[in-house]
C-alpha cells in the first residue's frame, strides 16, 4: 500500500523535474497538425556538416497527403551559448500526388548566417488548409572562415 507521504514526494519531484525541463522547452511554436492532414519523415541536411555562410538542404519524405501540398512551413531556433535567435520561412511547393507513388521527396534550401547549434522544424501545407506533423533536425554549423575559404561542403555522389 502506497501512503499519502509518499504520493505527496513523487508528485514533488514530479514538479521539480517539470519546472527544471520547461527550460528547455522548444523556442518555436508550429501549427498543430490536422488530423487528416499529409505525413511527413526523415528530416535530414544534406550536406549533413556546413559552415556559415553555406547552403544546405533540408529535404524529407512526404509519405501520404490526400490533396495537393502547397506550402512549406520552416522555422529555426540557433543556439550559441546562453544566446538564442530564431527564423521562419514559408516555401511555395510545386507537388501534386502520383497514385503510382505514394511517397515523395520535398526540398527547402536554408543558408545559416552564424554558427552554432541550429534546431530546424518543418511542417506542410495541402491545398484544403490542412497540416502535416512537424518534424526537427539538428545542424552544427562551424564558423566562417575570416581569410580565403575553402569551398562549401557539398552532397556526397
Amino acid at each position: 500500500m502506497i501512503r499519502p507521504s509518499t504520493v505527496c514526494g513523487y508528485v514533488s519531484v514530479a514538479v521539480l523535474l517539470f519546472m527544471g525541463f520547461g527550460g528547455c522547452a522548444p523556442l518555436v511554436t508550429m501549427e498543430e497538425p490536422s488530423p487528416h492532414g499529409p505525413r511527413i519523415s526523415h528530416l535530414r541536411f544534406v550536406p549533413a556538416e556546413t559552415r556559415a555562410g553555406c547552403p544546405v538542404s533540408a529535404r524529407f519524405q512526404l509519405e501520404a497527403a490526400a490533396d495537393d501540398v502547397v506550402s512549406t512551413r520552416c522555422a529555426w531556433v540557433r543556439r550559441h551559448g546562453r544566446s538564442a535567435e530564431q527564423g521562419r520561412s514559408t516555401l511555395p511547393v510545386e507537388w501534386s500526388p502520383q497514385r503510382d507513388d505514394p511517397t515523395e521527396e520535398l526540398e527547402a534550401r536554408f543558408t545559416p548566417a552564424d554558427s552554432g547549434t541550429y534546431y530546424y522544424y518543418v511542417q506542410v501545407g495541402d491545398r484544403a488548409g490542412r497540416l502535416s506533423n512537424v518534424l526537427r533536425a539538428t545542424l552544427s554549423v562551424d564558423p566562417s572562415w575570416t581569410n580565403s575559404a575553402p569551398p562549401c561542403p557539398t552532397a556526397g555522389p
